[in-house]
């Protein structure tokens, strides 16, 4: 504020405005003194309210309404065998500050822009129906360390028709392999045309990766047959939220237990003596020749 610049101004309003009341004239001096101060304010220093690209804002709509919400509560369902075809999902995984340190934003943005393109492939007769996928890393954590993913990542899974003898009540399943590829994804220099060459439909740049059937394969990995893999992740996820000092609370007593118990067993700690056994008493030998060998009966035949 230029106050200053004011000063000399202020005795030429007191002649101009001596016979107006004292009130009037400092309202009046208020006045004039305000709306210099807000011209003097640059327009550069107001700043302008950021508006988002048209194009950017049209694909986050299209890709809300064509691609399907991936949780923790549906994926078994969704990548589950259909009765009717067979299924190809590619399922993108982003995250967050917390999952991907606030860096996936370019990404996402590529992936927006990517959908309506994959929306609008024409599939060749016989194959299987793309269906597109989104895996919120930081709302569904449980689901991406049971998966042991990082971000940002696409999997592409080829889901086989389920079997005809497989009841229409009960959860379909088909002893065909689920084939999945992971496709990562490059930080800075992912385009629009790195995403949409993924499914077979166009160019199937998945085949450039290697296929993935480990442990913790979703569907057919050995965790998943044994319902052990949503268990995993709950279990992953609670020891990587829980505070470190409890982690290394929990070490020191497990290995102050071992340690005692080693050093009972060996000569660290001594152990008590055996008591000693009483010595047996002495064997008192018979005594001899004090009595004949006869007896009373021999004493009375020598008599007669």
């Amino acid at each position: 504020m230029r106050i200053p610049y004011l000063l000399p101004l202020l005795p030429l309003l007191v002649a101009a405005d001596s016979q107006a009341p004292l009130k009037d004239k400092a309202a009046g001096w208020f006045d004039k003194a305000r709306a210099y101060v807000s011209s003097a304010v640059p327009a550069a220093a107001v700043p302008a309210p950021e508006i988002p690209h048209p194009i950017d804002a049209g694909a986050a709509k299209v890709a809300e309404s064509v691609v399907e919400k991936i949780t923790v509560r549906n994926w078994q369902h969704k990548l589950a065998p259909k009765l009717d075809a067979e299924e190809e999902w590619m399922i993108y995984l982003t995250g967050g500050n917390k999952s991907c340190y606030g860096r996936c934003g370019p990404v996402n943005t590529v992936w927006n822009e990517s959908v309506p393109l994959l929306a609008a492939l024409s599939a060749s007769p016989g194959s299987p129906r793309l269906k597109l996928g989104l895996l919120d890393c930081e709302k569904d954590e449980v689901v991406c360390t049971a998966w042991a993913s990082g971000v940002p990542v696409i999997y592409h899974f080829l889901v086989p028709k389920a079997s005809a003898g497989a009841s229409s009540s009960a959860q379909p399943s088909t002893d065909a392999p689920t084939p999945l590829h992971i496709v990562p994804l490059n930080l800075t220099g992912t385009e629009v045309r790195d995403i949409v060459s993924i499914p077979s439909a166009s160019k199937s740049r998945y085949l450039d990766y290697e296929e993935y059937t480990g442990l913790l394969h979703p569907i057919d990995g050995l965790m998943a047959k044994f319902g052990l893999l949503q268990p995993f992740g709950y279990f992953m996820w609670a020891l990587g939220s829980m505070p470190g000092w409890v982690m290394m609370l929990g070490i020191s007593f497990v290995s102050r237990q071992i340690m005692s118990r080693r050093m009972a067993g060996s000569a660290g700690i001594p152990q008590a003596a055996p008591q000693a056994q009483a010595a047996p008493a002495p064997r008192v030998a018979p005594a001899t020749g004090s009595q004949p060998r006869g007896g009373a009966g021999g004493s009375a035949k020598k008599r007669k």
